[in-house]
């Protein structure tokens, strides 16, 4: 499930902060991007976005600003700079010039200048750790806010699913002696020149009511329903029994579609593959 978090913490020496993206995805999928005084807390970080994240694609992201003028502010690098120099040295002696490096060009040197860590290593463990726990509780916070906009999309959807397959029943039973007098005469038709008893006739269109009877698919469908639905309110995580559940609502669907052959009904049934569909999409979301 998508969802957003940031927060951030100072002390006398630091400003730290840290943001969290998640997007939808099949399996857990954590990136970092730490700081190189946060890369040993790698680890730590991990479990903990396991353990509030069952699945998705998490971005942890995390800045250091080092306060002007605190212990662990910008400093020279001395051991670079004398590197640097004996290298300056070399290259005069070389090339017989005596000219040296300005203050300018020396500072734009690589790792000439470094941001000073924390003395202390535990403490900005400790620093990350609670600012990184406070941001993944932003984050579940964003995520149940928009699981139950998700929740209440799928359950009025539901609705609609239950109140077309009532819609169903109704003109299924309307509509029984008709067919029953419709498939009569059908058959006649067919057999008009063929010598046949009224027990063997009626036999014949009881066969053929029964093929074309969807009884069955809407008692299952509602049984479906139920269950979907107790699935929906339920404290755990069962994304993957929603899954299972829409594939045999879809097929239950189908073969009444393909079954019957009452116009309205077959309307009705593509109405409810639309419906389907968008509870599919929202389902998607769900661990």
């Amino acid at each position: 499930m998508t969802g957003y978090g940031r927060s951030d913490e100072q002390d006398d020496d630091l400003v730290l902060l840290i943001e969290i993206r998640s997007v939808n995805s099949r399996f857990l999928d954590f990136s970092p991007r730490l700081p190189k005084p946060l890369l040993p807390f790698e680890d730590e970080a991990h479990s903990m976005v396991k353990q509030s994240c069952k699945r998705g694609r998490v971005t942890l992201y995390a800045k250091i600003e080092y306060i002007s003028g605190s212990r662990n502010g910008m400093t020279l690098n001395q051991d670079k700079l004398e590197e640097y120099m004996t290298a300056v040295k070399e290259i005069q002696k070389a090339s017989d010039r005596d000219d040296l490096p300005s203050i300018g060009e020396i500072l734009r040197l690589p790792e000439i200048l470094s941001n000073g860590e924390p003395e202390n290593k535990n403490e900005l463990k400790d620093i990350f750790l609670r600012v990184l726990k406070k941001t993944l509780t932003e984050l579940d916070q964003i995520r149940i806010r928009e699981g139950k906009n998700i929740q209440m999309d799928i359950e009025m959807r539901l609705d609609i699913l239950i109140n077309t397959t009532e819609k169903i029943r109704k003109i299924l039973n309307v509509n029984r002696s008709d067919n029953m007098e419709r498939y009569k005469q059908k058959l006649q038709g067919l057999i008009e020149d063929v010598n046949i008893d009224e027990s063997r006739l009626y036999q014949e269109i009881a066969i053929l009511s029964e093929k074309r009877d969807i009884t069955e698919e809407l008692v299952r469908l509602n049984s479906h329903f139920d269950l979907f639905r107790n699935y929906v309110d339920a404290s755990d995580s069962n994304g993957k029994k929603l899954n299972f559940l829409l594939q045999e609502i879809g097929r239950e669907i189908n073969t009444i579609a393909s079954k019957t052959d009452i116009i309205e009904i077959s309307h009705l049934a593509v109405d409810m593959k639309d419906e389907l569909e968008k509870i599919r999409e929202q389902v998607q979301n769900i661990v």
